[in-house]
């Protein structure tokens, strides 16, 4: 197994000899610690201490919520690094044996450690992730070529060597796709076997040189994004230019709960070539590339963000969160200053002359004062262009074009979000309408970004592609 294809926690405290500075948060002396993942992949953190250094916990108030900062420096053989974000689980003091004294156990959960093995020069970085769609054929070639030798060796008069001639393999399997994001060339494949066994569908991401942390964050979304699932990240190892390690950092993976896993890939435009499983690399690289461009000015990291959420989310919850995404989106961009999108019903200055004729004929009702304030102050605001016209006008300035099914579905989308409830004949119809809002969400984003010409329906049977400005037609 390549070395950027194993977990660098296997045995790291125990290899490494890694040893903890002071903190308050840790026991004084440890006798024995053990870094490793466990079966939801959290990174944990297990210390052995005397009973008598027992490590208080950090005492946290009730119901404060806060951001876990803390950071301790840790030492070993061969480098130096960092455990960031721990926060203590558990501590468990008990005899080990009838006759010995007792210890204390202290497992704390970890949100990253940071670990350089020197300060090489660093030529190249892999990301290791997973949750890669496994059902598409890749274009691009992965060659792997291995030869050498395996060398025992006995200390002693007279020494001892025992050389073993390795056997030469070559191979090659069609199993990545190729890219430049800015100064970098970007590899993303996928792998048979998991360096973290309970992960599913495992793959890594080669970077030219050392992109900053936020910078491979940004291109992991991107390609997130233009394979229409959520790429999950485990850590990232740096090599000098020969295959040696530089150094590597280990995350605590977002999963969602473990329901990230679940996520079927389903890409708002088309990524395969004549809607086969095999991957287009052209039309692959313009969505990444298109989110890639447009990440800052868009705020494409909040939206990725809570499109993950939306897509986990419950049935009944998933058109509160797309319509809110949509008119985050259309809110933002009608209010930029150079916009040419009207917020009104009609002109300013005739609903100025209509608002005083409406409120002379309202002082002469025979109405409660009360009432009449409340509904003069309804008649000023009244002239605000109700959403779905505002995105009506929106969609026309992107080119796009809303249709009965759209409209439709934009009218009920406030149901989820203020609590009405379905009738149960009315399931069907509501999942139905939740489809159209993600493509509506989809098709402002891939125009936005100008990431296709095409969506995907994936309203209609059969999810075929159409003309990112046509509306799906009410027959499929």
């Amino acid at each position: 197994m390549e070395i950027w294809n194993s977990d660098p926690l296997n045995e790291f405290a125990s290899k490494l000899a890694i040893v903890l500075s002071e903190n308050e948060e840790l026991p004084k002396k440890t006798n024995g610690l053990e870094i490793a993942r466990d079966e939801d992949f959290k990174i944990q953190m297990i210390a052995h201490s005397h009973a008598r250094d027992r490590p208080e916990g950090r005492k946290i108030a009730l119901g404060l919520v806060y951001r876990l900062e803390n950071s301790v420096e840790i030492s070993g053989y061969t480098g130096s690094g960092m455990i960031r974000g721990f926060s203590q689980t558990s501590a468990i003091t008990k005899a080990m044996s009838p006759n010995q004294d007792t210890a204390t156990t202290t497992t704390y959960s970890v949100a990253a450690i940071e670990y350089t093995f020197s300060k090489s020069a660093i030529d190249y970085t892999i990301d290791q992730i997973a949750n890669l769609p496994e059902h598409y054929h890749w274009t691009d070639i992965c060659e792997s070529k291995q030869s050498g030798e395996h060398e025992i060796n006995f200390p002693g008069d007279p020494p001892i060597a025992i050389k073993t001639k390795l056997p030469s393999t070559e191979n090659f399997t069609r199993s990545c796709a190729r890219f430049n994001f800015g100064s970098h060339t970007v590899i993303i494949s996928s792998i048979k076997n998991s360096y973290i066994p309970q992960s599913k569908r495992p793959g890594y991401i080669y970077y030219s040189g050392n992109p900053g942390k936020a910078t491979r964050e940004k291109i992991r979304a991107s390609l997130s994004f233009a394979f229409g699932s959520p790429l999950i990240y485990f850590g990232s190892k740096f090599f000098k230019e020969q295959g040696g390690i530089v150094g590597f950092e280990s995350v605590t993976p977002s999963t969602f709960g473990g329901r990230a896993w679940d996520i079927v890939s389903q890409p708002f435009s088309p990524i395969t070539t004549n809607r086969s499983n095999i991957l287009d690399n052209a039309l692959l690289r313009k969505a990444a590339l298109g989110f890639y461009k447009h990440y800052e000015p868009l705020n494409l990291q909040n939206f990725i963000f809570r499109l993950w959420h939306a897509e986990v989310s419950p049935p009944y919850m998933k058109p509160a969160y797309y319509g809110a995404m949509i008119e985050t989106i259309q809110n933002r961009e009608i209010g930029k200053a150079d916009s040419t999108i009207s917020h009104t019903i009609i002109e300013k200055a005739k609903y100025r002359a209509s608002i005083k004729l409406l409120s002379r004929f309202l002082q002469k009702q025979e109405i409660s004062p009360d009432a009449k304030e409340l509904l003069l102050q309804k008649i000023q605001s009244g002239n605000m262009a109700p959403q779905r016209i505002l995105a009506e006008r929106f969609y026309k300035t992107l080119g796009l074009s809303l249709g009965i099914l759209e409209k439709r579905a934009w009218d009920k989308r406030n149901n989820a979000a203020h609590g009405k409830e379905e009738a149960d004949d009315s399931v069907i119809e509501s999942i139905r309408s939740t489809k159209i809002l993600r493509i509506i969400l989809g098709r402002i984003v891939i125009s936005l970004i100008d990431g296709s010409d095409k969506y995907i329906d994936y309203y209609t049977l059969g999810h075929p592609e159409r003309n990112l400005r046509d509306s799906i037609p009410e027959k499929g």
